[in-house]
């Protein structure tokens, strides 16, 4: 039997799952909430991205324990991403975004996607969505992170409320 059926064998050969790294724990845990799952949403929030640079509506108020569905239409030109956290989070993803697009002008054939399960990408003239489940009271805020738009104010905010 040769080296890569081994391998090929030794890699299915188990039923047994990894448990998730610390990384693959903490992309999913949050102070601000946590992923939720479309059908469980308690209602819809639909949010328009356009020019120039704006969230409509750029606030909104949830309950805490309450699970929502960010309905996100870009009616735009140009693409948006519509990230959901706190200003630690804003900033974080800010510079992933900076460094991807510093990337991307060195390397034409990068993308500029990202894997945050607080994000989404909404492409021009696409609708995406993201649900989330608020769970502690306070401000969260949401922001658009494609180079130039969260400095120009493209940021909105939910008031989670118990």
């Amino acid at each position: 039997m040769g080296l890569a059926a081994l391998l090929l064998l030794a890699a299915c050969g188990g039923d047994e799952v990894a448990p998730p790294s610390e990384a693959e724990e903490a992309q999913t845990e949050f102070a601000f909430g946590e992923p939720g799952e479309e059908s469980t949403a308690e209602r819809t929030i639909e949010v328009e991205a356009t020019s120039p640079f704006i969230f409509d509506p750029d606030e909104t108020t949830v309950a805490v324990g309450e699970t929502v569905t960010f309905e996100v239409t870009n009616t735009d030109a140009i693409a948006h991403d519509f990230l959901i956290g706190d200003q630690e989070a804003q900033d974080e993803h800010e510079q992933e975004m900076r460094e991807m697009d510093d990337m991307e002008e060195m390397d034409d054939e990068s993308s500029m996607e990202h894997g945050d399960v607080n994000a989404v990408e909404v492409p021009a003239g696409e609708i995406a969505s993201i649900t989330w489940t608020f769970t502690e009271p306070g401000t969260v805020l949401f922001g658009c992170h494609e180079p130039g738009h969260y400095d120009a104010g493209m940021v909105g905010e939910v008031t989670v409320e118990e």
